[in-house]
């Protein structure tokens, strides 16, 4: 019998406790306070949820504590929460898995082989149609919780064009977004807090599409739609019903060992992604999204640099107190200055030291977006 706390009391957290109830091997512990829920004996793994406000804490306090880590998404409003927890993961050996099941549909991986394929002939598009609730946050919710299968699909994005229903940065009724990938394919997501019955995904190609039409609470099954352009009719197949949770539950479980897929990179570009549609609405323009991979030789370099900055104006302030108080007639304050030698030599043995950090990859990868030329 596996013991599973839940951190968090609110709809998602009941629904995850209620289909953990309905697992023989599992035992869910709801609690709402982290020093209470974490200091349950022989837990086995985590699902952090909770105040989107204090969702961070929660995952800072499981990921040191080893657990494996089902991290409700989004981990807040930015992609701090899963920065944050990118480097104690690595020395406890928590295994953090952000709840982003989509990427893990059938439906999806049909799509995925059609666009490796060619099944449509060349890649013209990708779009994506999902509903919202009227009170939710188009942007850092709706958007951030549906973007990782564009990415999952095509790659890494490289640019972001955002309007919205009302125009402004908290649009409320509609919100399109148009994203183009490194090799300049097109993406569309679209969120909308109009009735739907169903979710879109649709591939596009020269010769046909391929959509997946689903419910966006996985309640119902889903079916897989094929147009080909020369004969104009609908070829549909109905797929199985399939449990989200299940596919993320499993996706956890086999985490161990392996890299888990949605990763903790994964969760944090999406909310990336967010933001730099939040800088589009603002501004009205596109956003150029440059990604730099960081490791713990670079994060060491990025210090030091810092380090480096800093102690060159301290250099200069005591150089400068020595000068003033021998003028003013503090002949002692002439020693200030003999601080900045050894100061220097400080300095390069501990920049010596990176050549003692492995330069291995980690998840983390940091991510600047400016606007581009383009409107």
């Amino acid at each position: 019998m596996r013991t599973i706390l839940i951190l968090g009391d609110g709809a998602e957290e009941r629904a995850w406790a209620e289909w953990l109830r309905g697992r023989a091997d599992l035992t869910p512990i709801v609690a709402s306070d982290p020093d209470e829920g974490l200091s349950t004996p022989n837990l086995d793994a985590a699902i952090v949820g909770g105040p989107a406000d204090a969702r961070g804490e929660g995952l800072r306090r499981a990921a040191a504590d080893g657990l494996a880590i089902l991290a409700l998404h989004p981990p807040g409003p930015n992609a701090d929460a899963y920065y944050h927890v990118s480097m104690s993961r690595r020395e406890t050996g928590a295994v953090i898995v952000p709840d982003m099941p989509l990427r893990l549909h059938p439906g999806v991986a049909r799509l995925r082989e059609a666009i490796a394929n060619e099944e449509l002939g060349a890649f013209r598009s990708l779009r994506l149609a999902v509903p919202a609730s009227p009170k939710e946050d188009l942007t850092r919710v709706g958007f951030a919780r549906v973007v990782d299968v564009v990415r999952a699909l095509l790659g890494e994005i490289q640019t972001v064009t955002a309007s919205g229903d009302p125009p402004g940065a908290a649009p409320e009724h509609e919100l399109i977004v148009q994203l183009r990938d490194e090799q300049g394919r097109r993406a569309e997501v679209r969120v909308s807090t109009e009735p739907a019955d169903a979710a879109l995904l649709v591939v596009v190609g020269s010769h046909g599409s391929l959509a997946l039409e689903y419910d966006p609470s996985f309640e119902s099954p889903a079916r897989l739609i094929r147009r080909l352009t020369a004969s104009g009719e609908d070829q549909i197949e109905c797929l199985d019903a399939w449990d989200p949770r299940a596919a993320i539950f499993g996706a956890l479980g086999a985490a161990r060992g392996s890299a888990p897929s949605p990763s903790l990179l994964d969760g944090a570009r999406a909310m990336e992604l967010a933001g730099a549609v939040v800088q589009s609405l603002r501004r009205g323009r596109t956003i150029d999204l440059h990604h730099e991979r960081i490791d713990e030789r670079t994060n060491f370099r990025a210090v030091m640099t810092s380090l480096g900055c800093l102690m060159l104006v301290g250099f200069l302030v005591v150089f400068s107190a020595s000068l003033a108080g021998r003028a003013l007639g503090f002949d002692w304050a002439v020693y200030l200055a003999y601080l900045i030698p050894p100061g220097l030599v400080a300095f390069v043995v501990v920049q010596l030291l990176q050549l003692g950090i492995r330069s291995g990859e980690t998840e983390r990868e940091a991510s600047t977006a400016k606007p581009s030329g383009g409107g």
